[in-house]
């Protein structure tokens, strides 16, 4: 997005967006009073957040609706969550879709998270005929019947979608170490059955998680993960990306910390080649 662009053209730019995923908003809503009480902030909104934010080359529409979503997950307020499921839905996602989220988020965000967030999803959902018809026809997921099971698939998952590095520094883990039994338990369900499922794709997967780490602060396994997102699954803009786009939902100074970790796992890679 060119510096020279100019208030007008970033308020239109954000008026065509809102037109199209603003189109199922019911009358009355938190913000149809934002007007009326700060003009300013209105203002603001529109050109920073719909107008630039959204529109910045480098992340496909879908891809920053899934880090909005995950953003509002971790942050609990339910009017964002509301809002930003409908923008989701609006875009062409499907239920299965949204809910999928969910299922991921519930490793890193958290329990009482993620069951608020599905519960203000639903909400959502019930809004229209066309969403609750959706959401009627579920996805079929086929389980696995035993954790060994789950297990061995998780294994598989990990080795696909981690570099060697990553797999052994798991392998001898903390967890490993102290709660062998719940470390491999926790394993088996989120890579052996929550990373089978369809509703997602590596990539959004990746996206989501990479998303709540950085909200929840965890900037430890923030590394560790942005290291997994550049080996294949996301490009270096990608992820650069995903977290401004969920940082203007979270704190932009959250982005600027995440940068700083980015900067400093590409300048190591630059010097191991």
């Amino acid at each position: 997005m060119p510096i020279n662009i100019t208030s007008h053209e970033l308020f239109t730019a954000s008026q065509q967006l809102k037109s199209f995923i603003d189109r199922f908003v019911p009358e009355g809503r938190l913000t149809g009073a934002l007007p009326s009480i700060s003009t300013d902030y209105v203002k603001l909104q529109d050109e920073v957040m719909w107008g630039g934010v959204w529109q910045v080359p480098g992340l496909d529409v879908t891809l920053r609706s899934i880090a909005t979503i995950s953003a509002q997950c971790c942050n609990g307020w339910g009017f964002g969550l509301h809002h930003q499921v409908r923008v989701g839905l609006s875009l062409g996602m499907s239920p299965q879709k949204i809910k999928g989220l969910f299922l991921q988020l519930m490793f890193y965000a958290g329990i009482p998270a993620t069951v608020f967030a599905l519960s203000q999803a639903q909400r959502v959902i019930n809004e229209r005929t066309e969403w609750i018809s959706e959401d009627r026809m579920p996805l079929k997921a086929d389980w696995l019947d035993s954790v060994e099971k789950k297990f061995q698939h998780a294994q598989s998952v990990i080795t696909s979608n981690m570099d060697s590095g990553v797999v052994l520094s798991r392998l001898d883990s903390l967890e490993e170490q102290f709660i062998p039994e719940l470390h491999r338990l926790i394993e088996s369900y989120e890579y052996g059955e929550v990373w089978r499922r369809s509703d997602l794709s590596t990539k959004e997967r990746m996206a989501c998680i990479l998303v709540a780490l950085m909200c929840r602060g965890h900037w430890h396994q923030f590394g560790e993960h942005v290291r997994r997102c550049l080996n294949g699954s996301l490009t270096q803009r990608e992820v650069c990306e995903l977290v401004s786009q969920a940082g203007w939902y979270r704190g932009w100074p959250y982005v600027e910390d995440a940068l700083a970790i980015i900067d400093e796992l590409l300048a190591e890679s630059t010097r191991e080649h």
